[in-house]
């Protein structure tokens, strides 16, 4: 006798979840050493799109209020973006050959000797043995010469930044002027298409995050520049220009802004000085990073902090300090894809800072 076609439905399936695991496991390795590899084709189109995020708001509102054409406004704002990245760019040039000639001097002699004052200091208290058998020179800690061909790698990389830059400056216009296309086709899309109010809300919110941020960034930048004029540190303008890039790193940046001038202002002051600038720093990211930042943007995203800390050292791995300034977008980007996927919905929800949905209606009837 044949057998019932329904039983032939209810085999077992061996695949099982965990095999589901192991090849979604799998493809996540295959695309991460995809996107490593083609870094050098990715990383001008990722950096274009996101400076057209930002930049959209300066064309639309040359459109908007000063009555230019759009394909004017496009290449104005286009103008404006690229003065700023060469601008950038030949400042450091200029800024990192001018600190290789002037590291070359005096330098490696001030740090021994803070050095040995350090550890006559650690003498009063019968540490001095401990600490020089841990660090038997200043060289171990802080090597001048590996710092001197760092800054001469960095002054010779400008070149080819600014082949980058050009590279992205094409695709940012491409992108600019099919902006009003985009946006049209978008609302070409039926309500009912799932995730097409998520998509919106959270290009709306990488905008306004991209946009704070880099007043943000800049207002670190100006007042890290005046506190190392104001206690006569030198390259005072290159380390506000530093703390302004890194700030657009969460959490890491500004610690590793720092640095460079703590160490800058101990060798060129003393103990002292070094306090106070590190003060400063404390106090600007603090006032910044904790402050102001945080109302403006609130919980933009809803990602855990943790989430965001790990994201930065996952980008920064996979795409080198590129990949940590767009750490938090490419994030808010991956849990809106996981957050409208069937299988990995349970993702977004575990790397998700939102209050449950009882809790957040409780908040707006409050409100």
């Amino acid at each position: 006798m044949a057998e019932h076609p329904e039983k032939q439905n209810t085999q077992p399936n061996h695949f099982g979840e965990g095999g589901r695991f192991l090849l979604t496991a799998a493809g996540a390795v295959v695309v991460i050493l995809g996107l490593q590899a083609a870094r050098g084709v990715l990383l001008p189109i990722m950096m274009a799109g996101f400076l057209a995020i930002i930049s959209y708001a300066i064309t639309k509102l040359l459109s908007k209020y000063l009555k230019f054409p759009h394909w004017l406004a496009v290449t104005a704002t286009v103008i404006a973006d690229g003065g700023i990245l060469f601008g950038v760019a030949s400042i450091i040039k200029f800024l990192a050959a001018d600190m290789k000639n002037t590291l070359q001097g005096d330098f490696t002699a001030r740090m021994v000797e803070k050095y040995n004052e350090l550890m006559n200091w650690l003498g009063n208290f019968g540490l001095e043995a401990q600490a020089r058998a841990l660090v038997s020179s200043p060289q171990e800690v802080f090597d001048m010469q590996q710092l001197v061909g760092l800054i001469q790698t960095i002054s010779g990389q400008a070149i080819s930044f600014v082949t980058t830059c050009t590279l992205v400056l094409v695709l940012m216009t491409f992108m600019l002027g099919e902006a009003k296309l985009f946006k049209r086709n978008l609302h070409r899309l039926p309500n009912s298409t799932k995730g097409k109010e998520d998509f919106t809300v959270a290009l709306r919110g990488i905008q306004r995050y991209l946009l704070i941020k880099t007043i943000a960034s800049a207002t670190t930048g100006a007042l890290a520049w005046w506190a190392c004029a104001a206690m006569e540190v030198p390259f005072a303008f290159l380390w506000g220009l530093v703390a302004c890039l890194l700030n657009y790193i969460p959490t890491i940046g500004s610690i590793v802004a720092a640095i460079p001038p703590i160490i800058m202002a101990l060798l060129m002051g003393g103990w002292g000085d070094a306090a106070v600038i590190t003060f400063c720093y404390i106090f600007i990211n603090f006032m910044i990073g904790n402050g102001i930042e945080p109302i403006f943007l609130g919980k933009q995203f809803g990602l855990a902090t943790s989430v965001v800390l790990l994201a930065v050292l996952f980008w920064g791995w996979v795409w080198g300090p590129v990949g940590m300034l767009l750490a938090v977008p490419i994030m808010v980007l991956i849990k809106l894809a996981l957050k409208n996927s069937r299988d990995l919905s349970w993702v977004a929800t575990i790397i998700s800072d939102e209050p449950p949905p009882h809790v957040e209606k409780l908040n707006k009837n409050i409100n």
